[in-house]
């Protein structure tokens, strides 16, 4: 088997592809033959591999009043992004997909506070919690995340929290990103989550917001969904 050549760029540094919108099927659950056929396709897949998609992870919405479908891609290739999604097949399978989707490419939120612990043994991850939020600066927003991740995560972690990785968006030729911050909370059980987000106070990231933060709680798609 010959190697792949990967884009120039493809390094250590990581980006996440957020990609949310409503399935033609109208139930996400119901979207997921569709979702296998296009894309789980093998060449597909193979293609994305090769352009920097390392994993590509599929999540449902954990409440009733929320319609959406969620895709978390990691990337090592900004370049390989473009190229992928410019593809007329790509562009074909994502219309067959959903009704109406936001793509975002994102990229690690120097420090603001950010952490991943490993998953003990015999367990696996059992929600994710997302945030979203307009910020006033990253300058000013940076050590307020940072000081609300240095008070919270021994607590966090006593329940079951896995990660909580910030991003902000990643720079596009010819346009500006919005000055707005992705949480990302990986936790092992959504029970454990759903008692702490219940408590948990954010008074030091209160002061950086320009708007309302914007939630969602996530399950896992489950292994019938074709991941990598």
């Amino acid at each position: 088997m010959s190697n792949p050549t990967y884009p120039a760029d493809a390094g250590a540094s990581l980006y996440l592809l957020t990609v949310l919108g409503k399935p033609n099927s109208g139930k996400p659950a119901g979207a997921r033959d569709l979702h296998n056929a296009t894309a789980g396709n093998p060449g597909g897949v193979a293609a994305a591999k090769s352009l920097g998609d390392l994993s590509h992870n599929v999540f449902l919405p954990a409440g009733t009043d929320n319609d959406n479908l969620l895709f978390l891609d990691t990337w090592n290739s900004p370049t390989g992004v473009g190229q992928f999604f410019s593809d007329a097949q790509v562009l074909e399978g994502g219309a067959a997909l959903f009704a109406d989707r936001e793509a975002v490419l994102w990229m690690p939120a120097a420090g603001f506070g950010s952490y991943s612990l490993p998953v003990p043994s015999g367990r696996t991850v059992g929600a994710i919690g997302l945030m979203r939020a307009p910020v006033s600066s990253f300058d000013v927003a940076g050590p307020a995340f940072a000081a609300d991740s240095a008070s919270k995560i021994n607590a966090s972690r006593q329940l079951g929290q896995v990660a909580h990785q910030l991003w902000v968006p990643v720079p596009m030729p010819g346009s500006t990103p919005a000055t707005e911050v992705l949480g990302v909370d990986v936790w092992l059980d959504k029970a454990d989550m759903d008692t702490w987000y219940a408590s948990a106070t954010y008074d030091e990231l209160g002061s950086s917001f320009t708007g309302a933060p914007v939630t969602s709680i996530w399950t896992p798609a489950g292994k019938d969904w074709i991941e990598w």
